[in-house]
């Protein structure tokens, strides 16, 4: 059957979910993997932005096209299948994506807006991510948000960048000296201080 011709907000009547109990018994190691698997799924049209909430908090945003939304559940699910150890897992996003399942957190995959470009997705997507850090809520986000910073977090890593055109190491005080020059060229106006001749 084609994708288009399947509509995912229906449930087809000759497919039953298991009994309560029996869900329970045959998932007992897995709380809340069968409340997911029941739950109807609309994929939603061209590029879009998402979140993850785990207990009514959002823990993630991306962005995606087609079922990329539900790809970090399924992966959770094919994981909880086999043999594992949370420490070797190396997405930190998956590491606890999974903690919480295992815990039996609800995990709950919301489409923010849909209907997107890829450009205006990547735009939204960090729009939204650099709203969480702004409001002080970095840790809140499981995502890698390294690359966002607050204008104070700005100030002091150029400050720390300044203090190293004064470092003994030579390659210390030429990058910091790069990185001054480009944040410079990309509006951010340092005043360079020069290095010491070495």
């Amino acid at each position: 059957m084609a994708q288009a011709d399947y509509d995912f907000n229906t449930v087809k009547p000759d497919i039953r979910p298991l009994p309560a109990a029996a869900a329970n018994r045959s998932s007992a190691h897995r709380p809340g993997i069968w409340r997911q698997r029941n739950m109807p799924r609309k994929i939603p049209t061209g590029y879009y932005v998402y979140t993850i909430s785990v207990d009514d908090v959002v823990r993630y945003i991306g962005k995606g096209k087609g079922l990329r939304l539900y790809s970090h559940m399924k992966e959770v699910r094919h994981r909880l299948n086999r043999n594992f150890k949370l420490r070797s897992i190396g997405s930190r996003f998956q590491r606890n994506l999974t903690r919480a399942v295992i815990s039996g957190a609800k995990v709950v995959e919301q489409v923010l807006v849909d209907e997107l470009t890829e450009k205006a997705a990547y735009k939204l997507e960090y729009e939204k991510l650099r709203e969480y850090v702004y409001a002080g809520k970095r840790d809140q986000l499981w995502n890698v948000t390294a690359t966002i910073q607050t204008p104070s977090e700005q100030q002091a890593f150029i400050e720390r960048l300044k203090r190293n055109l004064n470092s003994r190491d030579k390659w210390i005080r030429y990058l910091s000296g790069r990185t001054l020059a480009s944040l410079e060229g990309a509006g951010n106006h340092v005043k360079e201080t020069p290095a010491p001749v070495a």
